[in-house]
């Protein structure tokens, strides 16, 4: 069946099987449950601080040794893989690890104990944050650092179209050379 973009998320699920296909409609609709299921669970029974509103794989790691220690904002994505952390066994340390509204984390990266991130921030896939970040920017690498500021970011991290054109026009005014 081929895929009609009607510009609205399928109102029911018979639409929603019309346009995508019985399967597909399950798998999706059994993904939001599963979902919603694990925030309930790391909301009520770990207690951690995790805004209804936000997108957290099923693969991703949340720190349980501290579980009152995860704060994660509004409109925010923890992708495939990541971890977030909230002890330090070296130290003995129990600390809260924040991440911002409207922020991404990318797949496999690692957000060290106490660290903050902030609002609108992208940290990249596979970077190691081991110092606070600040809002609107994109952090990368091990450790992590800023390679883009003045960023502004949607519901889950996701780039604004002018933030996408800031950057277009600033690579083309770029002398080459």
């Amino acid at each position: 069946m081929a895929f009609k973009y009607t510009g609205k998320a399928p109102d029911t699920f018979m639409e929603a099987v019309r346009n995508y296909g019985f399967l597909a409609t399950c798998r999706t609709r059994l993904r939001d449950l599963l979902l919603l299921a694990r925030w309930a669970v790391l909301t009520k029974i770990w207690k951690m601080d995790i805004h209804p509103f936000t997108l957290i794989s099923l693969k991703a790691t949340l720190d349980k040794t501290y579980p009152q220690g995860v704060h994660i904002g509004e409109g925010t994505a923890v992708n495939f893989g990541a971890v977030i952390l909230t002890h330090d066994m070296a130290r003995s340390a129990h600390m809260h690890t924040r991440i911002g509204k409207y922020s991404a984390i990318g797949a496999r990266a690692i957000v060290m104990p106490g660290v903050t991130v902030g609002d609108h921030a992208i940290v990249a896939a596979g970077a190691i944050v081991t110092k606070d970040v600040p809002d609107n920017v994109i952090v990368a690498g091990n450790p992590a650092r800023v390679i883009r500021t003045g960023i502004m970011t949607t519901n889950f991290g996701r780039m604004t179209k002018e933030s996408l054109a800031a950057r277009a026009e600033q690579t083309d005014t770029t002398p080459a050379g």
